[in-house]
């Protein structure tokens, strides 16, 4: 038996801390499948700041493949790392847009550089992160005395 991870095996690249995944093909329900799980597996084993979708290659877009898609962002969110789909042509566009599929909660760019950039904007490195100071107590944080006749000194 072949497991769904093993159906259909994609090339993805790490650049600027973001997992670049280009979708070159038309898919299978079972081919988006074993890519979302592919995908999952490398954000939980890599310190991402962001996840690029590029369905470039896809020229129609039906609307479990779209819900293929939408779920493994959502997923990508909840593992804590934003993503941005991009390089959606015109008849795949126009293919969501006639089946009014939901596209509320994604985020998406026109170029890969635009996505990227909105990922990696802010973004800090792990370095950054180790050496930033631990938080203390300061002046402003300190419980204000109360006036003296309040309720309190009842």
């Amino acid at each position: 038996m072949t497991l769904p991870s093993q159906l259909h095996r994609i090339t993805m690249h790490e650049t600027q801390r973001c997992l670049v995944v280009p979708i070159q093909e038309e898919l299978s329900q079972a081919a988006a499948k074993s890519i979302q799980q592919q995908i999952l597996d490398r954000v939980h084993t890599r310190p991402l700041v962001g996840v690029v979708i590029d369905l470039a290659g896809v020229q129609i877009i039906d609307s479990a493949l779209w819900h293929a898609f939408i779920d493994t962002t959502r997923m990508i969110k909840v593992m804590g790392v934003p993503s941005v789909l991009t390089g959606l042509n015109p008849g795949a566009v126009a293919s969501i847009i006639d089946l009014q599929l939901d596209c509320d909660e994604i985020e998406t760019a026109m170029h890969l550089e635009d996505a990227l950039t909105r990922l990696t904007r802010g973004a800090r490195t792990p370095s950054e992160v180790a050496d930033e100071p631990e938080a203390s107590v300061t002046e402003a944080d300190q419980p204000m005395d109360r006036p003296k006749g309040s309720f309190a000194d009842a």
